[in-house]
């Protein structure tokens, strides 16, 4: 059974220096958390994509690597942070496609080290990531094969849409984040609210993450704001567009942190 917590008790449960899953529903609140708690060395996985939360970590300075297909904020655009970034080298990237990275996922769910991808030949990933492996097919007919190594994040962060009292988390089918749950070795997660009954019936857009597979919830309304919550909220479109404009320059970005972290 998962246990309750506040907010700031929940990012002290993440540690520096970790492997750190991001839901694809990002926990806002959390990651603010982890940032004034003066998070550092995060080596960070996307499953398989990222967006602002992982900007505003590479931002703060906490990311050492990011394990990811790509870096967006959607229909506003590029991630300005996260460009950054690579062009100075400061955040290692390891770059890597949207199917490879949720087959990796999947092998670290199911406690393998390796699993074998298709598509990925006449690409430059396999010039670029050394730890991919090209075997013959000991049971096709002799033909290559790509070997990648399982992803399987130390800790992982998500949010959901409600909680029961046991734990039980609900989250949308939309942002699934069950993969990503299920590889991970632990995960806290933040959700909109939590009721003795919030698992009693699920809508067709909806699944459950069992108690089983969380270490801590935190209660959060609103905790994936700026970014909209399926069915509850939509993006907040200005703060999203405050946060571009900031990003634009890094001393502008250092006052916008102070602020947003006071």
């Amino acid at each position: 059974m998962a246990r309750f917590v506040e907010l700031e008790e929940a990012a002290a449960l993440v540690p520096d220096g970790c492997s750190l899953g991001i839901g694809r529903l990002p926990p806002m609140a959390l990651v603010r958390a982890l940032l004034r708690r003066g998070a550092r060395d995060l080596d960070l996985v996307s499953a398989p994509t990222g967006g602002l939360a992982e900007d505003l970590l590479i931002a703060a300075g906490a990311v050492r690597s990011l394990h990811t297909s790509g870096v967006d904020l959607a229909e506003f655009g590029l991630a300005p942070n996260f460009g950054r970034a690579v062009e100075e080298g400061s955040v290692r990237v390891i770059d890597s496609t949207c199917p490879v990275l949720l087959m990796a996922l999947q092998a670290g769910a199911s406690g393998v080290s390796f699993t074998p991808v298709p598509g990925v030949f006449g690409s430059d990933l396999l010039r670029e990531r050394t730890d991919w492996k090209v075997i013959e097919d000991p049971f096709g007919d002799g033909a290559e094969v790509v070997l990648v190594p399982a992803v399987a994040p130390e800790y992982s962060i998500v949010h959901g849409l409600r909680a029961d009292d046991e734990g039980n988390l609900v989250t949308t089918i939309e942002f699934d984040d069950r993969l990503l749950v299920q590889a991970s070795r632990q995960v806290v997660a933040t959700t909109e609210e939590r009721s003795a009954d919030a698992t009693r019936s699920l809508a067709a857009d909806e699944q459950l993450i069992p108690a089983a597979y969380l270490e801590a919830i935190a209660v959060a309304p609103g905790g994936s704001l700026p970014i909209g919550c399926h069915g509850r909220s939509r993006d907040d479109a200005a703060a999203i567009r405050e946060y571009l404009d900031a990003a634009r320059d890094p001393g502008r970005m250092r006052v916008y942190l102070d602020r947003l972290l006071a």
